[in-house]
């Protein structure tokens, strides 16, 4: 939300892609998003919204929350997909494509920024965030360690995810400039790995390999692995850490008043003297 409020031009026309039920759509009308700290207050995000377009492939989800206040408040259009790695917009169709927490479900990840970046009007932002990297790396850890003590071998129960080094690369393929790429690890704190995996199912996070194993995890594997975890990575107040790791990209479409970087070696200033560096002792 803080980069849509940076962004001072405005939007006629936003793809949620991946919307899931609206969150989005949601905290666009939600107040004070953002506050100016020289004003009381600031009108919500959707204010400067035209028409917000949530594209997702479950109808179930797009619709769950159709009834909800919010959707009074923005101009919104659910529209189920067919397949979320093809979109079937018009070339220059939107002034900004956002997209939380969804593309690490996608397959082909450098055919879908193409195709948003052939969706989006020239000097126009892309900005998304995924789950990637050391995501549930502890999680990971310890089922390998449980797999190998209890059977011998390794099955894979994590699905994998993209590494923040490889998406400014990608970003870039599909031809996107002005890149910002960025990362958060959040973690949060379980009473056991039961519980965390239960969350996960909650979230519709659970493991989706074509080549796993079927059927559920085995019991003395999943006996192993609390043991293993709370050995490994347990906090001392008895609880077990399980890590989130956020990449955050923005790019934008290529444009005819797009702002261009300085040419290399062109700066007057010396990045030792804004931080004090100097010879080193």
């Amino acid at each position: 939300m803080k980069s849509l409020y940076d962004y001072q031009k405005g939007y006629y026309h936003v793809l949620d892609l991946g919307a899931n039920s609206c969150n989005i759509a949601k905290a666009l009308t939600l107040p004070d998003p953002d506050p100016d700290p020289s004003k009381k207050s600031s009108p919500p995000l959707a204010s400067r919204v035209s028409h917000l377009t949530a594209a997702d492939s479950s109808r179930t989800m797009l619709y769950r929350d159709a009834d909800m206040p919010f959707n009074d408040e923005i101009n919104l259009t659910r529209d189920v997909l067919d397949d979320e790695e093809r979109l079937p917009y018009a070339t220059e169709t939107f002034d900004a494509v956002l997209s939380s927490l969804s593309m690490h479900w996608i397959n082909d990840l450098p055919s879908l920024l193409a195709q948003i970046n052939h969706v989006l009007k020239p000097d126009c932002p892309f900005m998304g965030v995924m789950f990637g990297g050391d995501t549930l790396f502890e999680l990971r850890t310890s089922l390998q360690l449980a797999d190998t003590e209890r059977r011998g071998g390794v099955s894979p129960h994590v699905s994998p995810l993209a590494d923040v080094r490889d998406m400014g690369g990608l970003l870039q393929k599909a031809g996107f400039k002005m890149l910002t790429v960025d990362v958060d690890d959040i973690v949060v704190d379980f009473p056991d790995t039961f519980a965390l995996m239960q969350d996960l199912q909650a979230m519709g996070e659970s493991n989706a390999i074509l080549g796993r194993e079927a059927g559920a995890i085995k019991r003395d594997v999943l006996l192993a692995n609390e043991g293993i975890y709370r050995e490994l990575h347990g906090n001392e107040d008895g609880t077990i850490p399980a890590t989130f790791r956020l990449i955050y990209m923005i790019g934008w479409k290529e444009g005819p008043n797009q702002a261009q970087p300085l040419p290399r070696g062109s700066g007057q200033i010396n990045i030792k003297d804004i931080l004090g560096g100097g010879e080193v002792k």
